[in-house]
């Protein structure tokens, strides 16, 4: 009789358990990981200090900044589109940015440079949920060039030197399908041609160009600030120095003739 019990627990264990069992045949479902928020660290991991916290439910803060670079690290939760402006106390609008477009859960970030000591407003504008940190980033442990560059849609890249003189900038991407790449001082201000006609490297929404020449003015740190249209979006970007070209010499001395 105690075969018996022992039959009918085994049985009333396989009824219960077996509908969470995985079949040997077939894989179990992947475990849903939420998303690493951005607001949680600052861009490309560079050092800085959290100067306030924003959200969808806050969207708007108050800061009193000097002349540095900043960024606003942002977590979107799920497909939107984002604008980011910043207003001087004066009441002039000092940044009004282009507008961002996820397709889905997405971390970024967005650079700005303050020039004046002043009272600024942030302001972020979108239709989805989204929570995000105000940073001023540290710019005192720069790459060295040349430099590979490399990321996932919108965001500040790691600080680098360059010293005065011409370099070649390429990407990977052209034309729609790449983002925007804007040079810009280790203060944050963007570094513009020698006739301030364009941002650094000055290529063109609709440009076909892989690389261009850019002109470095002044020994120094800078920083790129990258715009994607669309994120996520897999791009890389380089800038090394332009060859030294030797300098002409004599030619082959050549025998006299007989």
């Amino acid at each position: 009789m105690k075969y018996m019990y022992g039959f009918l627990l085994l049985i009333v264990l396989i009824l219960v358990c077996g509908c969470t069992g995985v079949s040997p045949n077939k894989a179990a479902s992947p475990v849903q990981t939420p998303a690493v928020s951005a607001a949680a660290t600052t861009p490309a991991g560079s050092a800085g200090t959290v100067l306030a916290e924003i959200s969808s439910t806050a969207p708007n803060t108050s800061l009193s900044l000097t002349p540095g670079p900043v960024v606003i690290a942002f977590q979107a939760d799920g497909p939107q589109f984002m604008s980011f402006s910043i207003t001087e106390g004066n009441g002039t609008t000092y940044y009004a940015g282009e507008e961002i477009i996820m397709d889905g859960p997405y971390a970024g970030s967005v650079l700005f440079g303050p020039s004046d000591t002043a009272e600024y407003e942030f302001n972020v504008t979108s239709n989805g949920t989204w929570t995000a940190r105000i940073i001023s980033l540290d710019s005192t442990h720069p790459l060295s060039a040349p430099v590979n560059l490399s990321g996932d849609g919108a965001m500040a890249t790691p600080f680098f030197t360059l010293e005065k003189g011409e370099y070649i900038f390429s990407r990977n991407e052209t034309g729609f399908s790449s983002p925007l790449y804007e040079l810009r001082f280790a203060n944050g201000s963007v570094v513009m041609n020698a006739d301030n006609e364009c941002v650094l490297p000055c290529l063109r929404i609709d440009s076909p160009q892989t690389f261009t020449i850019i002109t470095i003015p002044e020994t120094g740190t800078y920083v790129i600030n990258v715009i994607s249209r669309h994120n996520p979006n897999l791009w890389a970007a380089s800038i090394s120095a332009v060859p030294v070209v030797p300098a002409m010499g004599p030619g082959p001395v050549l025998p006299n003739a007989a």
